[in-house]
């Protein structure tokens, strides 16, 4: 399994067990694993939104706020990890499902403001043609 496949994995699995108001063992390694091989994430946004999204998930379920963490990592689940990925990804579904299924749990996300901003920045940065 690659690097990438391994980080969406990841992301996945830890995302259905904080949703679910749980923790397990295996939880806090995966999700410090993807930290560690975020180099394997060729799309430059995404690798920033996962770095920065992953961090405060890590410690919102270290504060055993558990759903909050699987919020924050199922709004990132999808994002391209590179190339192909990116050719397939939808970010008008992103916009339009994604993100506003993240919104309608700002209240119980901590840091959502700031999780909302940086994701769009950083799409934003990676999406909007140059206006020069």
């Amino acid at each position: 399994m690659s690097a990438k496949q391994t980080v969406v994995d990841n992301l996945v699995s830890c995302r259905n067990i904080l949703l679910s108001g749980h923790i397990n063992e295996h939880v806090l390694p995966c999700l410090e694993g993807v930290l560690e091989t975020l180099e394997s994430i060729t799309v430059s946004s995404t690798r920033k939104i996962i770095k920065r999204c992953v961090t405060e998930a890590i410690c919102r379920t270290k504060s055993s706020d558990f759903v909050s963490a699987g919020l924050i990592l199922n709004l990132i689940h999808n994002l391209p990890v590179d190339e192909a990925s990116q050719q397939r990804w939808d970010i008008d579904y992103f916009l339009s499902i994604e993100l506003p299924t993240f919104l309608e749990h700002f209240e119980e996300v901590k840091s959502s403001r700031m999780i909302t901003l940086y994701v769009c920045q950083q799409l934003a940065v990676q999406y909007l043609p140059d206006s020069d």
